[in-house]
């Protein structure tokens, strides 16, 4: 259906609508295994980036809130004027509190460092193994002797499952970058970027919100804003 569509549309509205095959066909069983080790990987240590942001991130927020945690009391002992009421500054020091206690238990159960390093260490090990896949190939082609698809088939499957599986948004983002595998164009492609880039930014909405919302308190007290003065109502006439 694809190929009467292409031929009938023309290559500008093919490449537009990304109508050619999206993966490039390889018939050869060794190179089809390598070019799924090579996605894998890459699949792998996009994950482990994505966990490693994800846990810098996380530390961030623990830091903000605890220094907000800090500022408000001191400030509020300082005798200078505050916007707030006083049951409203004691009320964002108990969501400060509670936050700083939430996000470092996350951080600790969700062991986002070690699941990183063990994803990346999977990669280094499948990169390994495409290196001897490669040289294999090469001399099977010089030779013309058949490789043994089994032992790297085996191989490839203990070292896949050592750590835990990729998300979906880690393999988009690894077949929007295996240009050499896949070819996806036009609105597919752009489509594709921005479904990976808006579930990749997903886990930092609600932190991102939570500091945005904190640093518009400390910038309310400290008199530069007026932005929740309204809402929580004031003690200074």
């Amino acid at each position: 259906m694809k190929e009467l569509l292409s031929q009938w549309l023309g290559k500008p509205l093919v490449c537009l609508f990304s109508l050619q095959p999206e993966e490039k066909p390889e018939s050869d069983p060794a190179k089809k295994l390598l070019n799924s080790m090579r996605l894998t990987a890459k699949c792998r240590f996009n994950a482990s980036v994505r966990l490693e942001r994800l846990a810098r991130y996380s530390f961030l927020t623990t830091t903000i809130f605890s220094l907000g945690l800090i500022f408000i009391p001191l400030y509020q002992k300082s005798g200078l004027s505050m916007p707030y009421t006083e049951q409203v500054v004691n009320m964002l020091q108990i969501f400060l509190a509670v936050a700083v206690l939430v996000y470092s238990v996350v951080n600790a159960t969700a062991k986002y460092d070690a699941r990183s390093a063990t994803l990346d260490a999977c990669g280094v090990k499948i990169k390994e193994l495409i290196r001897k896949l490669r040289y294999d190939i090469s001399e099977s082609e010089k030779s013309g002797v058949s490789i043994d698809l089994e032992k790297y088939h085996h191989e490839y499957h203990v070292i896949s499952s050592e750590p835990e599986n990729h998300h979906r948004v880690d393999f988009i983002f690894a077949v929007l970058e295996s240009k050499q595998d896949f070819d996806i164009s036009g609105i597919p492609r752009l489509w594709q970027h921005i479904k990976a880039r808006v579930f990749y930014m997903l886990p930092y909405v609600i932190p991102t919100s939570m500091m945005i919302f904190e640093v518009f308190i400390i910038t309310d007290i400290l008199g530069l804003t007026n932005v929740f003065t309204g809402v929580f109502g004031s003690n200074v006439q």
